[in-house]
């Protein structure tokens, strides 16, 4: 077989080893992404509750005087449906239940202290920590990653760190019958720790086992299997699933499911090769998990691309942050990576995933009606990444940043418009329609994050950087890509109160940003060897590929033989 097909060749052990990978780690973080959505209220009803409980409150009495509220009946029932303390103290509402009144009775009438509550910021801070704790350590996590993907191995970390989620999974499935909102933030904390090592290892190793013509359409892979663990924890949410009071402790307990999978599986398939003789110099096991990913013994040229570049980096240790931020030859990739994590966060998706329910109950969508508008928000993004699975391959990395970014931005521009025209009351009449527009562009959002900004900035981190700063660059972009998140969702729900519709004029004026800047620094990295793409960028080339750095010229392959 001619060398050149081992380049678009896919093989089972291939499609094995990305399934499972991403099934232990990128789907993983996608489900801690969506997970806290659907049960938001069921959980910060189970805050109050457990407030109220430790305050000397009784909850029954609380939950009588809440459905009084509620209820379309007049006192005089209400105290017989109730079973209302009606004292001699209180005569004047026993006067007032005789007639057709309601919503006269106090609160001690159903041993009920409304002072025992907490106040709806404490709520609010309650709920941004427990969504926040999960990026905070996670950014820590991403941190680590690099010591570790270096230290053990792409596949051995994935392996290592599950034990992380099991712990996640009996805190997060213990928090209701423990009454410790504390269990459920701490398990939120192992998840985010987790998702921050996982999500450097797995785009990793998806780049470095992949056939270079389909570098891009696996490592989008990563992607997909994030989307479809937003849109799994979207579904298990449903008040018909397990989106009820008694049974969103087993959300959290799910976790331990699939990286039970990665736990048996992943250990059935090949490390990394690069890593084994670029990182390790073990050569004849490099090249045994390369013939088993490409299915066939001819693997040469691969392997002495690789040992060229073992060549190059032999002497140099693993780079250092310090090293990695003070090498010239790497600013302008650092400073890509960089600004290609953070355009992903602050253009406001996981505002978007996280706060959806919220965001929906903005545009005046009825609340029975959201959980499921949410669903088929997740199902869209899903469908759009597997779409981009080809597309990356065919269009390229530039065009798919570019345009879908550019749709993203008229997006929001237009949801603002709309938004605005729903507080006027002379149309009145016309809001339902706002609101469905509304929701279109939202979903066109995230049809334009799913098919670019989503996948792409994973995809090309891995790309622009050779094997002895990769892991490293790898480890500070996503710890940036955790900041801006962790930044997102501890303030968004304060900035939504605060600016309200125009919220969105803050990732848009982000997006506008990023567009620009992909366009004069951004190259196009398909079909390109690692060491073309770094050496094309280098001391600021141009992504249109016009100059050249290190005499290597964009436009045309590099002989690898001569490196």
């Amino acid at each position: 077989m001619p060398e050149e097909e081992n380049e678009g060749r896919t093989t089972l052990v291939l499609v094995l080893s990305v399934t499972v990978a991403c099934l232990g780690n990128s789907f993983l973080y996608g489900y801690q992404i969506g997970v806290v959505n659907q049960p938001a209220n069921l959980i910060q009803e189970f805050y109050n509750r457990t407030y109220y409980e430790r305050r000397g409150g009784n909850w029954e009495g609380m939950q009588r005087y809440n459905n009084y509220l509620q209820d379309n009946i007049t006192d005089a029932d209400a105290i017989l449906k109730y079973s209302v303390n009606v004292s001699t103290d209180l005569s004047s509402n026993q006067d007032n239940a005789q007639t057709n009144e309601t919503k006269k009775l106090r609160p001690e009438q159903f041993n009920a202290d409304i002072s025992l509550l907490l106040e709806s910021w404490e709520v609010k801070i309650l709920w941004s920590t427990t969504v926040a704790a999960f990026v905070l350590f996670g950014m820590i996590g991403a941190f680590c990653s690099a010591k570790l993907a270096d230290l053990f191995g792409r596949k051995r970390g994935m392996i290592g760190i599950t034990f992380l989620m099991f712990i996640a999974a009996v805190l997060g499935g213990i928090t209701l019958a423990a009454k410790s909102p504390e269990c459920l933030i701490l398990s939120r904390i192992f998840v985010g720790f987790h998702s921050g090592l996982n999500i450097t290892l797995c785009p990793l190793y998806l780049a470095e086992i992949s056939p270079r013509k389909i570098r891009g359409a696996i490592g989008t892979c990563h992607q997909l299997a994030i989307t479809i663990g937003i849109l799994v924890s979207q579904i298990l949410g449903l008040k018909e699933l397990l989106g009820t009071e008694m049974l969103w402790p087993y959300l959290f307990a799910f976790n331990a499911i699939p990286s039970l999978m990665c736990l048996v599986l992943m250990p059935l398939f090949p490390e990394s090769p690069r890593w084994l003789l670029i990182k390790k110099g073990e050569e004849d096991e490099a090249r045994e998990a390369l013939i088993k990913f490409r299915g066939t013994d001819n693997v040469s040229d691969e392997i002495e691309e690789m040992k060229m570049e073992a060549k190059k980096s032999h002497g140099v240790k693993n780079y250092s942050l310090k090293e990695l931020l003070t090498a010239p030859e790497l600013r302008m990739p650092v400073i890509i990576a960089c600004v290609l994590q953070i355009s992903q966060q602050w253009s406001g998706i996981n505002a978007v995933m996280s706060y959806s329910a919220m965001l929906f109950g903005q545009v005046n969508i009825p609340e029975n009606t959201i959980p499921y508008i949410v669903v088929a928000t997740g199902t869209i993004n899903v469908f759009c990444s597997i779409i981009a699975v080809p597309l990356m391959e065919k269009a390229g990395r530039r065009p798919l940043l570019l345009y879908p970014m550019g749709g993203m931005l008229v997006s929001f521009i237009i949801m603002m418009i709309f938004l605005n025209l729903q507080k006027n009351a002379d149309l009145v009449d016309s809001h339902k329609y706002f609101a469905y527009i509304c929701i279109i562009v939202m979903h066109t959002y995230i049809i334009g994050f799913a098919l670019g900004l989503g996948p792409i900035p994973f995809i090309v981190v891995g790309e622009i950087f050779r094997q002895e700063p990769r892991a490293a660059a790898m480890s500070l972009s996503l710890a940036f890509n955790w900041i801006c998140n962790f930044i997102l969702m501890i303030t968004f729900p304060f900035l939504k109160d605060g600016l309200e519709e125009f919220v969105y004029i803050l990732f848009s004026i982000v997006l506008a940003f990023a567009i620009v800047f992909i366009f004069f620094f951004v190259p196009e990295t398909k079909n390109k060897t690692f060491d073309e793409v770094a050496n094309s960028i280098a001391f600021g080339g141009r992504a249109q590929g016009q100059k050249k750095s290190f005499n290597v010229d964009e436009t045309e392959p590099m002989d690898v033989s001569k490196v």
